[in-house]
């Protein structure tokens, strides 16, 4: 039996209405994604705009000026920079998230992190989930790093989640890796007066065969490096020796900020590599 023209009307108002509501649903998830991951970029640079800042205050230099570049160096904007206790910065961060339509008044993330060393006036039950100490970054969140990085294709990690390296210019890792080893060099900078020397981080798809061309076998194949995760680095400095004070050093200390040496790379290993260190928190 034939609908009357009223009944279609009605049904293509009803579908048309249905398919309007899954596009406003779909339009929001995407801004909700965006917005999540551009406060998570926004924590990234606070997090590394702080620590360069305290780093920089323990080697007499300007904190908050040092704290302001490593801010923008990440794509993002030190709205505030302050040193509220001996040796501590305190630094708020602004991030433009580019969001269209309705959602265009979301189109900023903010968050601010504090980094010096853990005292009577800021010790840890002061420290909240967007502030950080000379140690690993926070285990959530670099949880939900190292799961996003694996939606991409190694060598391929979008530039929301890589972060430059403070004291290693040219040098980025997947952010909460560079968050965790701006820590540890605070305290390899205070047992030797030095910043470590990086002579590797996160390596593109095409740096991989790069590599590979001119190491050979002695390379990962490409694509399969964690270089390529932005979770592994080469050091040099001493630490490229097995045996040496700095070496032992990273041995004894390492591993607290989440990096460890690998068994394969270690004297004993089938590819020893005394330079090579790898993020494991998180991952």
């Amino acid at each position: 039996m034939n609908r009357r023209p009223a009944e279609r009307g009605a049904g293509t108002v009803l579908a048309l209405g249905i398919i309007g509501a899954v596009l406003v649903l779909t339009g929001g998830l995407a801004a909700l994604g965006a917005a999540q991951n551009g406060r998570g970029a926004a924590q990234s640079a606070a997090d590394l705009g702080a620590l360069a800042g305290a780093a920089a205050l323990r080697g007499g230099h300007d904190a908050c000026a040092t704290a302001t570049a490593a801010v923008a160096r990440n794509g993002s904007e030190a709205t505030s920079c302050t040193v509220p206790a001996v040796g501590v910065v305190r630094v708020e961060v602004r991030r433009a998230v580019a969001l269209t339509g309705r959602w265009s008044s979301l189109g900023a993330a903010r968050a601010d992190a504090r980094a010096g060393p853990r005292s009577a006036r800021v010790g840890a039950g002061q420290l909240g989930a967007g502030q950080v100490a000379p140690g690993p970054a926070t285990p959530g969140r670099s949880a939900g790093l190292a799961g996003a990085a694996r939606n991409h294709r190694n060598g391929e990690l979008p530039s929301r989640l890589l972060c430059d390296l403070s004291f290693a210019p040219g040098q980025e890792l997947r952010c909460d890796a560079a968050v965790a080893i701006e820590s540890l060099n605070v305290a390899f900078r205070a047992a030797f007066g030095r910043d470590l020397a990086v002579r590797g981080s996160y390596r593109s798809y095409a740096a991989q065969v790069a590599v590979a061309a001119s190491k050979g076998a002695l390379a990962a194949p490409p694509g399969t490096s964690n270089h390529g995760w932005g979770e592994a680095i080469d050091l040099g400095g001493g630490i490229q020796y097995f045996g040496t004070a700095e070496h032992r050093w990273m041995v004894a200390n390492a591993g607290a900020y989440g990096w460890i040496h690998p068994s394969w790379a270690g004297p004993g290993g089938s590819k020893p590599e005394a330079w090579h260190w790898e993020y494991r928190a998180g991952s």
